[in-house]
């Protein structure tokens, strides 16, 4: 059995999961601190720091959801897709149209016929393993761009 038999799931790493309670922790913190030890004196500053609260809880949201929950598992099957954004999503190596890459985003994307497309970030911990992956169970052409895109942006 080879190291390809395996199944293998990927997920954010643990820096940006404590960059994300640190952040929530801090910038909280910090704006609680600063309306105890400046009285809000106008409307304006009460707007202000509503809006600021709000912003740092959207913010805070926003990567919890995104560095928590999102888990990719691939298989020599197949990939599996789940985060708190869309659920679970499956796909078979046969049946998946095309992986493209974008620079810009940092994403590839897995796209199949009748099925909603899959993003998968760069920034995931075990990008090279999907890279394998693909690589092995998929006919060069239809990741072929993705691939040299994403090595380009590497350096």
């Amino acid at each position: 059995m080879n190291e390809m038999d395996s199944k293998y799931t990927l997920s954010y790493p643990l820096i940006l999961k404590i960059f994300t309670i640190i952040f929530s922790v801090v910038t909280l913190g910090g704006l609680t601190y600063l309306a105890c030890i400046y009285p809000i004196q106008s409307q304006n500053d009460k707007l202000s720091l509503i809006g600021l609260y709000i912003f740092t809880v959207l913010f805070s949201v926003y990567f919890y959801i995104e560095f928590f929950t999102v888990k990719i598992t691939v298989s020599s099957l197949g990939i599996k897709g789940k985060s708190g954004w869309k659920g679970e999503r499956n796909y078979l190596w046969p049946e998946i149209n095309e992986i493209s890459y974008s620079p810009a985003s940092m994403w590839f994307k897995i796209t199949a016929k009748n099925k909603p497309s899959l993003r998968i970030h760069a920034l995931i911990s075990g990008i090279n393993i999907f890279q394998q992956y693909f690589i092995e169970y998929m006919p060069e052409e239809k990741w072929l761009s993705a691939y040299e895109k994403f090595n380009k942006t590497r350096g």
